[in-house]
């Protein structure tokens, strides 16, 4: 029995010092590791600022009260919702924006640039008589777009500007009460 202890004693001495580390060596080892994934962890923080910066500048959806500038013109949808209701199924959405012309020319806008759809992309039809508006330079205005649609859980009004395509997603008709 005396053998077994001695034995056992001797063994755990051995697997202690086998795993002990020298303190000169590994300390420097670790120093290293450490200085190594500092400098990736912040080449990889440096992409994912970029990356989100990128995205944060371009978002592919707007929403209301996002800010969009395409071209001259600075654009902001304020308001957007049911207006009126024609009968049992059919309402009348309306979306107010704000359009600044940052340009140096006068520009036109119309019920053209704009194509109302739900998110089955269905096309809903302007409602009542299509308008343009005229902005002069360094000017704003209101706009308002009527279209005519029954209940959707929500819209994407897609607008073309200096051949670039703007896509806000827009409330939906939830209910036709």
């Amino acid at each position: 029995m005396k053998k077994f202890w001695l034995v056992s004693a001797m063994a755990a001495a051995l697997m202690l010092a086998a795993c002990s580390d020298d303190s000169s060596e590994p300390a420097e080892t670790e120093e290293a590791t450490t200085e190594e994934t500092t400098e990736e962890e912040t080449a990889e923080e440096t992409e994912e600022t970029a990356d989100s910066e990128e995205s944060a500048e371009e978002p592919s959806l707007y929403l209301v009260d996002d800010e969009v500038t395409a071209g001259d013109l600075t654009m902001t949808v304020t308001d957007a919702g049911v207006a009126e209701q024609l009968d049992d199924t059919n309402r009348v959405y309306e979306i107010n924006m704000t359009v600044m012309n940052n340009g140096e020319e006068d520009l036109t806008l119309s019920y053209e640039d704009f194509t109302l759809t739900d998110l089955a992309d269905e096309e809903k039809t302007a409602y009542g008589e299509t308008s343009e508006w005229t902005i002069a330079a360094g000017e704003t205005t209101e706009v308002a777009l009527q279209y005519e649609s029954a209940a959707a859980t929500a819209f994407k009004l897609l607008g073309t500007f200096s051949e670039e395509e703007i896509e806000w997603r827009l409330p939906g008709i939830t209910s036709l009460d």
